[in-house]
């Protein structure tokens, strides 16, 4: 909800910048965002460090289908593999934090994507805020 009115995000709020710490929000927004964009028919390839991202997702949008394919810190090989070859799907890389810069410098190459995690914990801090982001959210101070 915004200002009492229900609040559709749209391919045109991509990419999308959302940093939080622990215990801020930023996750499940974070999940609820890209929901809410599968939900319109998009469709998203996700890496998250953690498997409680998929299973927040499938909470709100039911059965995945084709909707949505998810991979952990342990599928990064996989991951990596399978958005060199997409085709219009949103890209989420939670939990940047966990992951390396080169993992985020293929996310970025994606027309839509999704950067989420504890910015001020990325040792590519800078390069990820020098990005041109269409929608930046922000859950705590960023340091």
């Amino acid at each position: 909800m915004l200002e009492e009115k229900k609040f559709n995000v749209t391919e045109n709020h991509l990419p999308t910048l959302i940093h939080g710490e622990d215990h801020k929000g930023a996750s499940l927004y974070t999940i609820s965002f890209a929901a809410n964009l599968c939900t319109q028919g998009l469709k998203l390839v996700a890496l998250s460090g953690y498997t409680m991202a998929r299973e927040e997702f499938q909470k709100q949008v039911g059965d995945l289908g084709d909707k949505a394919i998810f991979y952990t810190k342990d599928e990064v090989a996989e991951f990596l593999s399978h958005i060199e070859k997409i085709n219009g799907e949103i890209v989420l890389l939670k939990n940047v934090d966990l992951f390396n810069e080169d993992i985020f410098n293929q996310v970025s190459k994606a027309k839509k994507y999704i950067i989420s995690g504890d910015i001020s914990k990325c040792a590519f801090k800078d390069k990820i805020l020098a990005k041109n982001f269409s929608t930046k959210v922000f859950f705590s101070k960023l340091d």
